[in-house]
């Protein structure tokens, strides 16, 4: 669905599952509308219920089909992964000695290079600067 922003008047698009995410919340907290948000002027623009279904007729039986769909997936993949995660969560833990060491380099480096960078400045503040000499025109 396009919508037109009232402020900047910029079209932008909104997908379907952005919509029907809308429905869903306006449903559960008895709203009238819901708001989108310009991707240029990133203002709210108020989008009202009935214009949302009116793009989506039988909103709420396809909002069910998505979450039937997504549980079914969800449930394929615990299956397919579950042999394979054990094995990852040991690599896991050693690793993570090492990540952490890596973090600890880096503050090390970022305090030396701030403590640098504030002694260049700190000479810089002080060093002289040199007057800028304007021509002035002679009168004829």
């Amino acid at each position: 669905m396009n919508l037109r922003c009232m402020y900047c008047q910029t079209m932008f698009g909104m997908s379907r599952e952005v919509m029907l995410i809308g429905l869903q919340t306006m449903e559960s907290e008895n709203l009238t509308h819901t708001d989108f948000y310009c991707p240029k002027c990133r203002r709210a623009n108020r989008v009202e219920r009935k214009k949302l279904e009116l793009a989506n007729p039988n909103w709420q039986q396809i909002v069910k089909k998505m979450v039937s769909d997504a549980k079914k997936a969800e449930q394929d993949l615990g299956q397919v992964d579950s042999p394979a995660k054990a094995a990852p969560k040991s690599k896991a833990a050693t690793k993570k000695p090492a990540a952490s060491a890596a973090k600890k380099k880096t503050a090390k480096t970022k305090a030396s290079t701030a403590k640098k960078s504030t002694a260049t400045k700190s000479k810089a503040k002080h060093a002289p600067k040199a007057k800028k000499k304007t021509a002035k025109a002679k009168p004829k």
